[in-house]
């Protein structure tokens, strides 16, 4: 596994493809949404469980790593299931995504992976193209989506807040995909994936003792399985007597709020390059996380 420039939609895409063909019986792959300049956004079902646990990532166009690790993960846990496999030698993934199914969905934003990959020839749309060349950004720090919109600050939170003129929330194509996909299954839980620390942060709600000891529990497990550190995220907190709001907009607290599940984001550090140490790297940090999302499961009614 390595994490490089060449690393484009397309490859993600086909490889979340030929693995539904793959193991047809038991997994399913779906196109929830398309993305403003027209890219399909995919997603993969594992399992047979009635109630889903998503996954999701690449929200952000500098994120390359996190898309990567979860097709990777998919192959993993349907090589796994189909063979009756334990993984780790603990996690029997037949009888844990016949109990909960998981929906992997990696690339939220293809618009701006493969603008941050392959620079603004990517981008398809003449005008789009033109008005992101015009913010003088370099296309490796390109963050957002085809409309330079940030997807991670376009959620209906109860602490949104607009940072642009006739900016409102759920505007954008991406948005609305990833909310039609929670109203529409049953889930019990959210993993969020991102690159920034070596940290697991749960979100928390202003009104509800039970479902945060809840998310708590659960952080705590993934927390010592990985060994990453452990951070809570509250909406809205009080510093001195006045307001501060925190997270407004992210498809985390927007989960939290309305499905009332637990909703954690796992970050690991970012890893750029194709030199062999740099890939070791990768390996390592994939090691540390690829099991979380079993853990979760496993650890809902344990």
């Amino acid at each position: 596994m390595i994490v490089s420039e060449a690393l484009t939609y397309e490859k993600l895409y086909f490889s979340l493809w030929e693995t539904a063909q793959r193991y047809g019986k038991f997994s399913q792959f779906r196109v929830i949404g398309k993305s403003h300049d027209d890219r399909m956004i995919p997603m993969l079902e594992i399992g047979n469980g009635q109630a889903a646990v998503f996954c999701l990532a690449g929200l952000n166009g500098t994120d390359r790593q996190m898309p990567e690790f979860l097709v990777q993960m998919a192959l993993e846990y349907c090589q796994a299931y189909e063979c009756h496999w334990l993984l780790d030698d603990f996690y029997d993934v037949h009888e844990l995504l016949d109990k909960v199914r998981i929906c992997m969905i990696p690339v939220l934003n293809p618009d701006g992976f493969d603008a941050c990959g392959r620079g603004y020839t990517a981008v398809r749309n003449p005008i789009y193209r033109q008005m992101l060349r015009m913010q003088n950004t370099p296309c490796e720090e390109f963050y957002y989506n085809a409309r330079g919109m940030d997807i991670r600050k376009n959620f209906p939170t109860a602490y949104y807040t607009r940072k642009r003129i006739n900016q409102e929330p759920a505007s954008e194509n991406e948005t609305k995909a990833l909310i039609r996909i929670f109203q529409e299954y049953k889930s019990r839980g959210l993993l969020s994936f991102c690159q920034s620390e070596k940290k697991i942060v749960y979100y928390r709600q202003s009104q509800g003792f039970a479902f945060n000891q809840r998310s708590y529990r659960l952080a705590r497990h993934l927390q010592k399985r990985s060994c990453y550190r452990l951070e809570k995220c509250q909406a809205a907190d009080s510093a001195q007597g006045r307001g501060r709001i925190r997270s407004t907009g992210t498809p985390e607290q927007f989960y939290a709020e309305t499905v009332k599940q637990p909703s954690l984001m796992i970050e690991t550090p970012a890893v750029f390059g194709d030199t062999p140490e740099l890939e070791q790297r990768c390996k390592k940090d994939y090691q540390e996380i690829h099991l979380l999302p079993l853990e979760y499961i496993y650890s809902l009614d344990n």
